[in-house]
């Protein structure tokens, strides 16, 4: 792994890749039903503001509480736990803003409600010092000392004098945000199919500030949502380039979904994924292509070229045992022939590319067309 010297530990890292994530906010961008036009500036003021507080976060991790993780550990498990704790300033608002309400640029907050959401699963640990850290920031919070609440009291009003308005945007950020949660939480098929990216991963859009949570979701095209997601997740010029083309292939098969990755028939066949891992800053990002029988369509392989068909002359699996497989026998393996020499390889791995020539896309989607009978 790389190991950014510039840091010393894993949340200075990951605050500052949450700063650079808030993708710009479009001066025309479809807002939701009721929000005035006056909204998107204000939007982009509150984007500002976030993108402030997460470089405070990796200038001075401590004062957040964050998890002083040594950038140079790899344990995979503790930089995750490292990456959750940025969560907490965002988690604190939110907090604040869904227990209170806005009247005149001012929340008025019940302390009951907010002492029980912050303790609620999961809780926010150490919430005063990002509380301490937003009133630095010039925010006033009535009944705090800059170390604790007082237990007694039963509101606080919340201000920011420097820009008034900005009570109010948080407040309709969070409720916008509370409004897509509960599709998810639902399963609210017809609504969360507007959001174009799995609802999993739209749970992080909010902490990333992404505009399209204040959107009119159905006006948003496909093509922004792909685009859009190449810049959040920091793609190289030649992956976002490639993320594209491919998919502009995709439509031109009927019955293919796009949510993020791409379905048929309700099953998952390709996406773009990290095969690294994003909380230590190495998602390495491939293209994973599903396919079950390779030997059906193998002679078309073959003459695709250098850069697909060397992943089917080689083996993938690493007789693991996972449920109990043995070398005899795996459910998840995969067998097929090429050049005349038996493959085998474990189906959460095969086939997995990297040549990001845009190109290449059609070359993909016709390995799709074999094994799928797309049309």
């Amino acid at each position: 792994m790389s190991v950014d010297k510039s840091y010393k530990y894993h949340s200075q890292r990951q605050a500052g890749a949450f700063a650079r994530a808030i993708i710009p906010v479009p001066g025309d961008y479809p807002l939701r039903e009721g929000l005035p036009d006056g909204f998107r500036a204000d939007f982009a003021r509150l984007c500002d503001l976030a993108r402030g507080v997460y470089m405070d976060m990796a200038s001075q991790p401590e004062a957040y509480g964050l998890i002083l993780l040594d950038i140079g550990e790899t344990d995979y498990n503790l930089a995750r736990d490292s990456y959750r704790s940025i969560h907490r300033f965002v988690d604190t608002l939110n907090a604040l803003f869904m227990n209170g309400d806005v009247d005149r640029h001012c929340l008025t907050v019940d302390a009951a409600r907010f002492r029980a959401a912050i303790r609620k699963t999961p809780a926010v640990p150490k919430y005063e010092l990002v509380l301490a850290r937003l009133c630095d920031a010039g925010f006033s919070i009535s009944g705090f000392d800059g170390a604790t609440l007082d237990k007694k009291a039963v509101t606080h009003t919340v201000e920011f004098p420097d820009d008034p308005h900005m009570i109010d945007t948080i407040k309709t950020y969070c409720e916008c945000w509370g409004e897509l949660d509960r599709f998810r939480r639902n399963r609210d098929k017809a609504r969360v199919e507007l959001i174009k990216v799995s609802p999993q991963q739209m749970h992080h859009h909010f902490y990333r500030f992404d505009y399209k949570i204040t959107a009119d979701l159905a006006r948003i095209p496909m093509l922004t949502w792909v685009n859009e997601e190449s810049d959040y997740l920091g793609y190289s010029d030649q992956l976002k380039k490639f993320s594209e083309a491919y998919y502009l292939e995709s439509v031109k098969y009927d019955k293919v979904k796009f949510d993020g990755d791409y379905h048929f028939k309700g099953k998952r066949i390709t996406r773009i994924t990290a095969t690294g891992f994003e909380a230590l800053g190495t998602p390495d990002y491939k293209l994973a292509v599903k396919l079950t029988d390779p030997d059906k369509y193998m002679d078309a392989i073959a003459a695709m070229g250098n850069s697909i068909n060397e992943k089917f002359n080689r083996d993938y699996c690493n007789h693991c045992n996972f449920q109990g497989a043995t070398n005899d026998y795996c459910k998840f393996r995969l067998k097929w022939t090429f050049g005349g020499v038996s493959r085998e390889g474990c189906a959460y791995q095969c086939f997995v590319f990297d040549d990001f020539d845009p190109a290449r896309a059609p070359d993909y989607w016709r390995l799709l067309e074999l094994e799928y009978g797309l049309k």
